[in-house]
Order: structure tokens, then C-alpha cells, then sequence
């Protein structure tokens, strides 16, 4: 791939570097790592809070935490909370599909709002593509179940991750670390930090690579499929001119590229086997540039901060996928996207008279999305069914997409009272302004085009400006919408002693309304669809019952007004045909426990179970597709709803005299089968994940080897479980993209 050469010449001046930056190294063991306080930012009040003092159901893992348990991207976290799942949906690599508390989304769709948003160095990504590529130099990661649209806005129903990069450090350090994995997978990263003007100006710059020749085997040929090249670069530089003021900016640049998406075609291959076969492996192609610019400064006023975060992202990605899944040339998907972003945040955060903590801030947003969309179906002509015979001469071609401009403005305040010294009220209150404006087309055929980038006249063009929608199809349809509207949060939170607190509290969340840029159905309108509103009721407890030792609980109801799903079916000649409508009101219930204990010196056990049951209340479309709404709709499991999901785990570290410490690592991790389609027919495998290492770290930190297997009971499973009539005459063809199994490798780490 042509950055082996680029990438190698990075990372070996960042290394170099690291040569004449040489500085004490340190490694906490990771014992220590797992029961160390951590300060969370999820309030956002002066300071942060410690995690087990905030009010909210909240797993948060700092960077030694992250080390300790080898999180190299989000998807290694899916497996390790209870009630949350945080995973790649497939058929468009790099696209978040994230459910926390039975709220997640089951499409590629880019105009689909998430029920989770994903917040990095407090800059909200506006769109699900492109979310899940690798972490790495993280200073923190804090997963919020539940609501949360006081403080962080729309779009976060299910709940919140706020990811945090690592800051530049008051003194000289650097470190460079490679792993070595199953595939073969080769994973490199750097990173250089330290001051340039002590005590005024310091910067740090951190670059990673991966080059993944592919986990699977095609049954074709025997190639390797499953190709990826990634190189990510970060400079960050903070300057603080005073004791009172710091100003940090940040840059990310990336690519990635490498194969298309890797499905299974449950016609040819049973369910549980790694087995896959295409005749074109396709190819992604995605690239990123995004900027941040974060302000404090400490004002007398409450003794409080005010803080200005501006953000700005570009995003782009080409990609072709054998949708398919045969060695038959039945339909290759392709899609082109691009969007650009640019947001601000203003706040103030502040305690007056000893008994209130104040946070009083606006938010504006501001988006562009373009979406193309092209289907090469049937490119051998014998191959097409009947009613796809005559449609256009030879091969056939469809072609869709939209452009939507999204702008968002919003205030919100959040006040924290102590009635007492035991007793606390919490209350807050968002407003939202929220417009969107759109072209777009329903995907309708053309002549046949050689490759994603040849438009033909007549089909949308993104890059044209050119995407209408036929009127004939829906008279009434307005490309225009807007929606206002306040979202509460209203609690208590009780002192029992000082290592236990209750806390309860009521918040409701609103999920954008929006339009469909993936129309597939003339006859279906794109759009606009309803905003959602969530209602939820929490009542939790904290305590850290013995030294060493944490025990968390949550019981939660969650009430779903107006559900926007992505309604998924079989089609003779597309493959699948999307729809976006409010289908249903709904009901959850769960519950969450979390524990963790350190029984001795160096060892650390945790467990923590989730349960969710959920149901419809109220149907409003024909999801089980069998063209009326009645009870058969009514009894149907909510997509992506596991109804239990549970794990435990131990870390153990041992001391071998002056040489270092070895570290153990174990966790088993359980999540039930789940519907994926709103039919129910398709169904996302359970899960039984087995993970361990086994890592040497030398006194003072300069030099670690691990070596460790990932999902060691090599269980299968998918992003996505999608019906489709390929081969032809099967009743059981699938698009199912599937994930990694067994992946065993080793890693060298070193810190100066």
C-alpha cells in the first residue's frame, strides 16, 4: 500500500526523537490503575468531579486504565459495560452503530442522528460515519448511560462518550510502541511531548499506523480479504500566559483504505463459522481533518471558569462493498460521503455562597452532509430476475443521495443545590433551535456507469449541487423543517454516609427529526419524520462498601415517544430497501450492577451485569412488513435490546525483584442474541468473550512486553444481519458483515 514509506519515515523521526527528549520514565502497575480516583468532566462544573460522586450511571477509563486494558478502539469497550454496545454496523466501514440501554440505530444511513453521541475533546461529531476508527494516546474515555440533553444537547437518548486526548506534558517525554497480531496486523504509534517556553508554552505530537494484510480467507481463491492501512497524525500545542488563562489547539489528520466491507452470506455458509466468499473485494477509502480550540479562563465571578471550545471537521469516504456476498456478480454497493462541520460552545461554570454549583452555557452547530449513493446491480444479465429484465439495456444502475444543511443553536443551564449537608437538588433545563434543509433523490436506475465516480445526466450529483426529489411521488413534500423544544432534568442525590450516596432524578431527550438520503421507495416519503422524545426515570446508588472495594447499582425506565427506525426489507432487485418513519411508542426497563474489589495487594476483580426488557406500547407502521399493523407488529423484540449482558474479570499484578512486575489480565464478557431488523428476522449473535494477557514491565516503566489474545473462544459475530434475495432462489440470503475472531499478538512499549 503506498504509505508504507510515508508512515515509516513518521514514526521513525517521532522515535528518533525520543532519543534527545529522554526523560524519567514511569508505569503504574495496573492494579493501582484500576482503583485510582478519576476525575470525570461529564458534569462539566469547575474542577470535574470524582467518578463514583457524580449522579449519573457512568463508566470512565483513565489513560493508565485504557494501558491496563489494552483499548485500542471503541469496539473493545462494547463487551465491558453493562447495557452497552459499542460497535462498527458493517456495511460501511467506520460507521458507528452504538445502543446504550436498548437505544441504538441499525443503518448506514449518514442522516440518521445517533441515539449516542460521541464527543472528542468536547466537540460534538455531528454524523455516524467515520466515528469508529482507532483510539490511541488517549488521556481519558467516560461512557454516561441514560439521557443526557441537558448538558450535551440532541442526539444522546442512549447516552454519551466523551473522549479526551492526551495534553501536553510540563516535562519532556516520549514513548513508541509496536504490536503484532493475527492476520498479519502490524500496529505502530508514537508520540513526543514537552515544554518549547517552560511554564508558558508546551506541545506534543503523537502518530500512529496500522497496516492489516486481512483476518479472513476468501473461499474463492484463498486471498486475504480484510485489508486495512491507517495513519493518524495529532499535534496538540497549550499556552498558558497566565495563571488565570490556557488555551489549547488541536489538529487530527487521517486516512485509512484498504478492502470494503467482509460479509457473510448466510445462504452459502452457516451462522458461527468465519466463512466467506466474494468475487470483488471492493475497496474504502476514507479521510479526515478536524481541528479543536478549547479556552478557560478563571474568573473571580463564583470563583468559576469560563470555557470556549470551537471545533471544526472535515470528512470524507468513497467505498464499494460485493453486497451480495457470492462469487456471483449479483450487486456491488458504492457510496460517496462527505461532510464538514463547525461548532461552538460557551459556558460558565461557578459555586456561589458555599450551597450551589452553577452552569449556565450556549451551543451552535453547524453542518453539511453529502451523501451519493450507487448500486451496480446484475452486471451479467442472465443473473437478473424477471422484473429487473428491460429496465434499462444491459447491466442495470441505481443512483440516489441528498445534501442537507443542518444548523442547531442551544442554551442550557444546570444548577446543583446542597439543601443540606447531606441532601443535594439538581435541576437543569436545554432549549434547542434545530433546522434542516435538504435535495435529494430516490435511487432510481440509470445506464450503467464504470465505476462510483461516473454520474450519468439526470441522477443526483453531489457534487453538482444536483439531487431533486420527484414531486410526483409525494405532492406534499417540504425539504424544509425545524424543531424546537426543552429538555428537563429534575433530581436529588442523598448522602447516606460518607461511602454511600443515593441519587434519583428525571430527564427527558429529544432525537432530531430528519430525512431519509437514502430513499429506496418511490412511493415512500424521504421525509421529514418526527423528532423522538425519550422520558427516564433513574434511581442509583454508589458506595465503596470496604477498602479497595466499589458496588454500583441503577434501575432505570425508559418511555420512547414517536421511535425513528430504520425499517429494513428485502427487495428482489436492490437488495434492501430502507425506510426511516416513526414506527412505534415503547417501553425499557433494566438494571445495572457494577462491583470491584482489590482483596489483596495487586490483584483487582470487577463484574458487572445489565438487563434490559423492552416492549412496544403502541405501534404506528408495518414493521414486520406483512402489509398491516396488528398484533403481530405489537409482539416483536426491539432491535439491538440484549437482554442480558454481563462480565468478570481480575488483574493481577506480581513483583519479580529490581528487574519489574508481571501483570495478568483476564475478563469473560457475556451478551445475549438480539434482533437487528425491526421484522426480527435478522438477529445479532450472542457473545462469549474471552480476553487475557500476560504483560513483564521494567522498574520505572522503560520497557514493556505483552503478549495477549483477544476473544479467545473465537466466537462469530456481525455488525449487521441484513435479508437479501441473493443467490437467486435462496430464502435465506443474508448481508451479515462479521467481526474479528481469535486474534493472538504481542507488543513491545517503549518510554523514555
Amino acid at each position: 500500500m503506498f504509505w508504507h514509506k510515508r508512515a515509516a519515515a513518521l514514526l521513525a523521526s517521532v522515535s528518533v526523537s525520543t532519543i534527545a527528549f529522554a526523560a524519567t520514565a514511569y508505569a503504574q502497575r495496573a492494579s493501582d490503575a484500576l482503583t485510582d480516583e478519576i476525575i470525570v468532566t461529564a458534569t462539566k462544573q469547575v474542577g470535574g468531579v470524582a467518578a463514583q460522586d457524580a449522579p449519573i450511571a457512568i463508566s470512565v477509563y483513565g489513560e493508565e486504565q485504557l494501558e491496563a486494558l489494552r483499548v485500542s478502539d471503541l469496539e473493545t469497550l462494547s463487551y465491558s459495560q453493562p447495557n452497552v454496545s459499542l460497535e462498527d454496523v458493517g456495511s460501511i466501514q467506520g460507521t458507528a452503530n452504538f445502543s446504550i440501554r436498548g437505544l441504538g440505530i441499525n443503518s448506514s444511513i449518514p442522516s440518521i442522528d445517533p441515539t449516542v453521541g460521541v464527543f472528542v475533546d468536547g466537540v460534538y461529531l455531528g454524523t455516524t460515519a467515520g466515528l469508529l476508527f482507532d483510539t490511541f494516546d488517549m488521556e481519558a474515555i467516560e461512557v454516561l448511560r441514560g439521557p443526557q440533553g441537558v448538558l450535551f444537547g440532541r442526539n444522546v437518548t442512549g447516552g454519551a462518550v466523551l473522549i479526551r486526548t492526551k495534553r501536553p506534558t510540563d516535562e519532556f517525554e516520549a514513548s513508541a510502541q509496536g504490536a503484532w497480531e493475527t492476520g498479519l496486523n502490524q500496529v505502530y504509534q508514537a508520540s513526543v511531548s514537552g515544554p518549547i517556553v517552560p511554564g508558558v508554552l508546551k506541545a506534543k505530537i503523537a502518530a500512529y499506523y496500522k497496516n492489516d494484510e486481512g483476518f479472513w480467507t476468501n473461499e474463492l481463491d484463498g486471498s486475504k480479504l480484510g485489508e486495512v492501512e491507517t495513519i493518524v497524525v495529532r499535534p496538540v500545542v497549550e499556552f498558558t500566559p497566565s495563571e488565570n488563562a490556557e488555551f489549547i489547539v488541536r489538529y487530527e489528520h487521517g486516512e485509512s483504505e484498504g478492502h470494503g466491507t467482509i460479509a457473510q452470506n448466510r445462504a452459502l455458509f452457516e451462522r458461527g463459522t468465519d466463512r466467506v466468499t466474494t468475487d470483488a473485494p471492493g475497496f474504502m477509502d476514507h479521510e479526515w481533518d478536524q481541528v479543536s480550540a478549547e479556552a478557560n479562563i478563571d474568573v473571580p465571578f463564583g470563583d468559576g471558569v469560563i470555557t470556549n471550545i470551537f471545533g471544526w471537521r472535515q470528512y470524507s469516504s468513497a467505498s464499494q462493498s460485493d453486497f451480495d456476498a457470492t462469487t456471483l456478480n449479483l450487486l456491488l454497493f458504492g457510496e460517496i460521503t462527505e461532510q464538514e462541520q463547525f461548532s461552538n460552545e460557551l459556558r460558565y461554570s461557578g459555586r456561589f455562597f458555599d450551597r450551589l454549583n452553577f452552569t449556565l452555557g450556549g451551543f451552535w452547530f453547524d453542518q453539511e452532509l453529502k451523501y451519493q449513493e450507487t448500486r451496480f446491480l446484475f452486471q451479467d444479465p442472465s443473473l437478473a430476475p424477471a422484473q429487473a429484465i428491460g429496465a434499462v439495456p444491459g447491466p442495470l444502475s441505481f443512483y440516489g443521495g441528498g445534501i442537507q444543511n443542518h444548523q442547531v443553536l442551544g442554551v442550557f443551564g444546570q444548577a446543583a443545590i446542597d439543601l443540606t449537608d447531606a441532601l443535594t437538588l439538581d435541576l437543569g433545563l436545554r432549549w434547542s433551535h434545530e433546522e434542516k434543509y435538504v435535495q435529494l433523490a430516490t435511487i432510481v436506475p440509470g445506464p450503467a456507469s464504470p465505476d462510483l465516480w461516473s454520474i450519468p445526466a439526470g441522477a443526483c450529483n453531489i457534487h453538482a449541487d444536483d439531487c431533486f426529489f420527484n414531486l410526483n411521488a409525494d405532492p406534499t413534500f417540504d425539504p424544509e423543517e425545524d424543531w424546537s423544544n426543552l429538555s428537563p432534568k429534575i433530581g436529588l442525590r442523598y448522602s447516606i454516609a460518607d461511602n454511600a450516596r443515593l441519587y434519583g432524578h428525571w430527564s427527558r431527550g429529544f432525537r432530531s427529526g430528519g430525512y431519509n438520503l437514502r430513499n429506496t421507495v418511490p412511493t415512500a416519503s424521504p421525509g421529514p419524520f418526527a423528532e423522538e422524545q425519550v422520558d427516564s426515570f433513574e434511581l442509583g446508588f454508589k458506595s465503596e462498601p470496604l477498602p479497595g472495594a466499589i458496588f454500583n447499582a441503577a434501575i432505570f425506565h425508559t418511555s420512547i415517544s414517536d421511535m425513528q427506525r430504520e425499517v429494513l426489507l428485502s427487495d428482489p432487485i436492490l437488495g434492501t430497501i430502507q425506510i426511516i418513519t416513526n414506527t412505534a411508542d415503547a417501553k425499557i426497563f433494566g438494571v445495572e450492577f457494577e462491583t470491584q474489589y482489590s482483596p489483596v495487594e495487586g490483584l483487582v476483580l470487577n463484574a458487572s451485569v445489565g438487563h434490559l426488557d423492552a416492549e412496544y406500547t403502541d405501534i404506528l407502521f408495518d414493521i414486520s412488513g406483512d402489509g398491516v399493523v396488528n398484533q403481530m407488529d405489537l409482539a416483536l423484540a426491539l432491535p439491538r435490546v440484549p437482554k442480558l449482558t454481563y462480565n468478570v474479570g481480575f488483574v493481577y499484578d506480581h513483583d519479580i525483584g529490581n528487574a519489574g512486575f508481571l501483570t495478568a489480565r483476564a475478563n469473560f464478557n457475556h451478551r445475549d442474541s438480539q434482533a437487528f431488523t425491526d421484522n426480527n428476522r435478522g438477529i445479532l449473535s450472542g457473545g462469549d468473550m474471552l480476553d487475557a494477557s500476560l504483560s513483564f514491565t521494567t522498574n520505572g516503566g522503560g520497557l514493556r512486553f505483552s503478549i495477549y489474545g483477544d476473544n479467545l473462544l473465537d466466537e462469530i459475530t456481525e455488525g449487521s444481519d441484513s435479508q437479501t434475495p441473493f443467490p437467486p432462489g435462496s430464502t435465506n440470503g443474508s448481508h451479515s458483515p462479521l467481526n474479528k475472531g481469535r486474534v493472538l499478538g504481542a507488543s513491545v512499549k517503549v518510554a523514555l
